[in-house]
């Protein structure tokens, strides 16, 4: 394999994620802080509503404002259409039990161009697979010969991890070419199911981009073991399916719309990992909503981080959101400047930032493209190419073979084992620079699992209201022991019963890091996402003293009702804590 020639500082791509900032101001205003631009003729307005109305009730409360459209209502999420400016955002913000008023942002391709621990199932011996890519003596597939780390790891992925019958993976990209011999039938059985366009709202999801983005990726996270090309990660059959979402044009781009009705068509079609490899700035409560949502539903999205590491290293979304596993890029054995100035290291050109939790390889990544496709071509219908874009799919496969070898394990559980056993290259624990360490699939699927996080969706006082007749209530409920990080999941969020004029203790104790107390009113709705400051509405005491292992809040209620406590990490990844409320 030829050696890598050093990477442009800003591809076609990069500039596009540039250029969607500096046009910003061109696009309907977005609001305070707000980064990011719409994709011309796609002006959606994102309504996310405190309850999750059925769709003649959010028309009702937007009558008058455009043409309105499910687009996540089991999130609460809608669409409406036709918005003409800000003047209608802020229109729709007034609406009865309106949460939030967004407008649909564009995003781009990432590439250059109660349950305890549960122990995995046992591997079985298979046979080593003969597809020519991976079975010839060169490097060609080096990231799964090196077991994605180094050459005194070699066999970290083996054949037997694909003895698993693992859960479907949702591509949602740019649609995957069904005609390839990788993803075509053979004797009517298809590796492929449910395909979708949320670019086009219909049921085709061929792979229409110009540079066979989402063929690409498919075949890193899935390519089938069928004596054929290249194998993926978690080789698809079908009994261990892919789904092909079309959420993007011909050049890579999508908008928040397409991804979320992507991630909606994934989950309620059976997917339990969902791989997006794309990215932009500017942050969405519906998006976030909707991750929560497919989180709740048992689904982990894995997202590229980004490749701007070496210009402007913006936090990029998804990768950004909580509950979203985001991947960075890891260089093959060819040490080459700038961008990989170390064989098997972190490539330079990868965001390093919090969004960033473990990296896999990315640099000369060969895999599935259209025949049509000739760009950098090892064989017709194989090529290489570099970016996070790669590097989100390896994760995505092992993430499935997780879910595979644990029946029954939770997307959170699925998180901290990939996480857990990443081979750390940097400063001990994570850090921004290569976040958890290098991916290392057959340490993530052999190991057991550790316990459940069972109170998760907890993240705000919405995504608890429903469940107050569950509310910790001194002295007979009056603990519980959960987990909780900075980057991954850094709030929980509690209703607690109290009595009036009765004095109360809330504590949370835990091992390392910093953990910060807050304590809301009843009647509270929603809460600040960063941490709240003494004088902000319904915030009646917080407890946050560095280096301490406990904090502590005492308080008289003057009237009985369900109060809210709120356990954010501030610092660190404090993992294991117990809250307890005493009278």
């Amino acid at each position: 394999m030829p050696s890598l020639p050093g990477l442009p500082r800003a591809s076609a791509l990069a500039a596009a994620a540039g250029l969607a900032v500096l046009a910003a101001a061109a696009a309907p205003a977005l609001g305070a802080g707000a980064m990011g631009r719409v994709l011309p003729g796609h002006n959606t307005l994102l309504v996310t509503f405190r309850d999750r109305p059925a769709l003649p009730v959010a028309r009702a409360r937007l009558a008058g404002l455009g043409q309105v459209e499910a687009v996540a209502p089991e999130a609460g999420v809608y669409g409406v259409r036709h918005a003409g400016g800000g003047a209608v955002r802020s229109l729709a913000a007034r609406r009865p039990r309106v949460q939030r008023a967004e407008w649909s942002l564009m995003r781009v391709k990432d590439d250059l161009e109660p349950k305890g621990a549960r122990p995995a199932l046992p591997a079985v011996t298979v046979p080593t697979p003969t597809d020519p890519l991976y079975a010839d003596s060169g490097d060609e597939q080096w990231g799964l010969k090196l077991g994605a780390l180094d050459p005194s790891s070699r066999g970290a992925w083996n054949p037997s991890l694909t003895s698993y019958q693992r859960p479907p993976i949702a591509i949602l990209d740019g649609g995957i070419d069904s005609t390839h011999e990788e993803w075509k039938a053979v004797d009517g059985q298809s590796p492929l199911i449910a395909p979708r366009s949320t670019f086009r709202d219909d049921n085709g999801a061929e792979d229409w981009g110009r540079v066979g983005h989402g063929t690409h990726v498919a075949g890193i996270a899935a390519a089938p073991i069928n004596g054929l090309g290249v194998v993926g990660v978690a080789p698809a059959s079908a009994d261990s399916p892919v789904m092909p979402v079309q959420i993007a044009d011909r050049d890579g781009r999508s908008t928040d719309e397409t991804m979320i009705k992507g991630i909606r068509w994934a989950v309620t079609h059976g997917a339990k990992v969902i791989n997006i490899s794309a990215g932009g700035p500017g942050y969405s409560q519906a998006f976030q909503n909707t991750v929560n949502w497919a989180y709740a539903r048992g689904a982990l999205i894995v997202a590229s981080v980004g490749n701007e590491g070496e210009d402007d290293n913006q936090v990029n979304y998804p990768a950004g959101y909580d509950h979203v596993l985001g991947v960075g890029a890891q260089c093959d054995g060819n040490a080459s400047f700038p961008d990989c100035p170390k064989a098997y290291g972190l490539a330079r050109f990868t965001n390093h930032n919090a969004t960033l939790d473990v990296i896999a390889p990315g640099v000369n990544v060969v895999s599935s493209v259209p025949l049509r496709v000739h760009d950098r071509e090892v064989t017709p219908g194989y090529a290489m190419k570099d970016g996070t874009s790669m590097s989100a799919p390896f994760v995505a496969g092992v993430a499935a073979l997780v879910f595979g070898s644990h029946p029954g394990i939770t997307p959170e559980q699925v998180t901290r084992l990939i996480e857990d056993t990443a081979t750390d290259i940097g400063p001990r624990g994570r850090d921004d620079q290569s976040g958890w360490g290098i991916v290392n699939p057959a340490s993530a699927v052999l190991a057991p699992a550790g316990p459940d996080d069972v109170e998760e969706i907890n993240d705000t006082i919405g995504s608890v209201q429903g469940s107050v007749r569950n509310a910790l209530e001194p002295p007979s409920n009056s603990a519980v022991t959960a987990w909780i990080d900075r980057f991954d999941d850094p709030v929980d969020v509690y209703p607690v019963r109290l009595s009036a004029g009765t004095t109360t203790t809330v504590s949370v104790t835990y091992r390392r890091g910093l953990i910060g107390l807050w304590l809301w009113a009843p009647g509270t709705r929603s809460t600040p996402r960063s941490p709240a400051k003494a004088g902000t509405p319904g915030l009646l005491a917080t407890a946050q003293v560095p280096g301490a292992r406990r904090q502590t809040i005492v308080l008289r209620p003057k009237r009985a009702g369900v109060y809210y406590v709120q356990v954010r990490a501030l610092r660190g990844a404090p993992g294991e804590y117990r809250l307890t409320v005493t009278p």
